[in-house]
């Protein structure tokens, strides 16, 4: 746990209040006296809040890092408390806006006698002169505010307590570096919990204000915060997959130890060549939403919300929805899913607002495993496995596909002379991406381009006849060729996914979802299937299941200070 110590000067009764709304803050605005005054306020990561062991776990250094903290503050009302800047080294903001940034705090060891939870603690002094003659009511702090996009935080300008309770929406909550992937600047928010049937976002300050520094310290006003994104990684688990040996696939990669599938004599097995997450959230607000009327019961977590550690377990996240500007799922390349095991991503909250049904039609964030079959042959010598589908039959290798659509076919010939006719082969049939119209998984057959320089003519034989033929439109053999679709797992590609698991019970909303300052350790028990086909790893992949394939990841998901989730799923028919 991270608590960082500010002392506000000339600040009075912040709030406790229940934050949805600027006209409810509990507290009212006191006139400060002529005397200095000085508040004590711990800013205090709740991933590190003591519970049961092994629920919890500090961030890293970078998750934990503050390199600014913005103080926003209201009046009684919710608007803005414009206040002057102190002209202290370190500090900004003030004048024309109501926040004040600390930059760079100073890090300090924790002193004796303090949690064995407090990691560190850093020491600031905000002194407060606000415009009007009063105090602040209420009180807010974004860590590392400089992260998100300027608009998010309305490019620093005054912000009423509405707008950044509930309006403030951004896609960037840390920061990735392009060329080496080190991450920092994680963006933390007020924890947002459910105290007396009020959803609070705060803490009450009256009682706390003192005109000694010293008496300040010793009475501290705790302000809690957690980071905006979740953390996922995975792993493996050793008895279901096992290195490559450099004949069955590579050393560096993991195979399942079983086949995956049969096809004819061949097992087949499937290697991870990735995984990554899909159909996440692009979107998120910079403080969590609850809902008052949300019950352990309705949501299946055994303890959705403890106002006793500052902390709850479940949001509403932004919604998907329509339109140019809507916020639609984000997805990826199968070729972009190169995550290692044990690598970890940050992805933004995710929750459903009705409880999950169906696994394959949802919006439900997702780990998705990127693979490549593989089969041996009798001579113990290993391929990919091109496992193809045509109606309804299985083909192993994409040119005994290409041979078996010619010659379901095989009325139509091709001829570039008029003179000479040749009945329609392998080598005349190519495949194309899916259109808007169709699954993504399937592929459309139809005629291969003419080689350069040669334009191909189509005919059919005249019944009764061996040399008499009938011209035909290319476009009646296009029509005839591409009304059926097939599946290709082109050099073996295929992908295999499951919807991230949360703490609820099976069935229970609270089951799937991704939820901000939450840890989720997926662990893959097995492969079982040959996975959705992969024709083009250049095309997004938007995660689905072939209707007639039971196709099922195993994994185990743990969800952890970061807040742990457990969970145990299979991938296979």
């Amino acid at each position: 746990m991270k608590i960082f110590k500010f002392f506000p000067l000339a600040c009075a009764a912040l709030m406790m209040s229940a934050c949805s709304s600027d006209n409810n803050i509990e507290g009212g605005a006191t006139k400060p006296g002529s005397d200095p005054q000085y508040l004590a306020v711990n800013i205090v990561n709740v991933g590190t809040t003591p519970t049961r062991a092994g629920d919890y776990e500090n961030g890293t250094t970078e998750e934990s890092k503050i390199k600014k903290v913005r103080f926003y503050f209201f009046n009684g009302d919710g608007s803005p408390y414009l206040i002057k800047n102190p002209n202290v080294t370190g500090v900004t903001g003030g004048e024309n806006v109501n926040w004040l940034e600390v930059s760079n705090p100073t890090d300090d060891t924790t002193t004796p006698g303090t949690s064995t939870s407090v990691e560190k603690i850093t020491n600031a002094v905000l002194v407060i002169n606000g415009v009007q003659n009063a105090a602040p009511s209420a009180i807010m702090a974004v860590v590392n505010p400089e992260t998100v996009e300027p608009a998010t935080l309305k490019n620093g300008a005054t912000m009423r307590l509405s707008e950044l309770r509930s309006t403030a929406v951004g896609s960037k909550f840390y920061n990735k570096d392009a060329s080496s992937g080190k991450v920092s600047d994680f963006v933390m928010s007020n924890s947002v919990y459910i105290n007396a049937g009020e959803d609070v976002c705060s803490s009450l300050v009256a009682g706390h204000l003192t005109t000694s520094e010293k008496t300040a310290m010793e009475n501290p006003v705790d302000l809690y915060v957690e980071r905006v994104v979740a953390k996922v990684t995975a792993d493996v688990d050793k008895d279901a997959f096992k290195v490559g040996d450099g004949s069955d696939w590579e050393t560096t990669k993991y195979g399942t130890t079983t086949a995956v599938g049969k096809y004819g004599d061949y097992d087949v097995y499937a290697v991870i060549e990735g995984w990554g997450l899909a159909e996440e959230n692009g979107k998120a607000e910079v403080e969590k939403q609850v809902d008052k009327s949300w019950t352990d019961g309705t949501l299946g977590i055994g303890t959705w919300n403890t106002y006793d550690y500052h902390r709850s377990f479940w949001e509403r996240s932004v919604a998907f929805n329509t339109g140019v500007d809507g916020n639609q799922p984000v997805n990826h390349k199968y070729e972009e899913f190169k995550a290692k095991m044990k690598d970890e991503l940050y992805t933004l909250p995710n929750t459903p607002i009705e409880k999950v049904t169906n696994l394959n039609t949802n919006n439900l964030t997702k780990l998705l495993v990127a693979a490549t079959l593989r089969y041996k042959d009798a001579e113990n010598n290993w391929y990919n496995a091109e496992i193809c589908r045509y109606n309804g039959m299985n083909f192993l290798g994409i040119d005994n596909l290409k041979n078996h659509v010619a010659s379901t076919f095989s009325q139509y010939y091709t001829s570039t002379d008029n003179t000479y006719y040749t009945q329609l082969s392998g080598s005349d049939i190519d495949f194309k991406d899916p259109d808007a119209t169709m699954v993504q998984y399937r592929v459309t057959p139809t005629l291969a381009a003419d080689p350069e320089g040669v334009t191909k003519k189509y005919y059919t034989k005249n019944p009764g006849t061996t040399s008499d033929f009938t011209e035909v439109n290319k476009s009646t053999v296009l029509a005839a060729i591409e009304a059926s679709k097939a599946e290709v797992r082109k050099d073996g590609k295929a992908y295999y996914y499951v919807p991230i698991k949360h703490l609820g019970k099976a069935g229970e909303l609270g089951e799937y979802g991704v939820v901000r300052n939450h840890f989720y350790k997926i662990t893959l028990t097995g492969i079982k299937g040959f996975g959705t086909p992969v024709y083009n790893p250049e095309l997004v992949i938007d995660p689905t299941v072939p209707t007639y394939d039971n196709t099922y990841l195993a994994a185990r998901v743990q969800v952890l200070q970061w807040r742990v989730v457990n969970q145990n799923v299979s991938l296979g028919e």
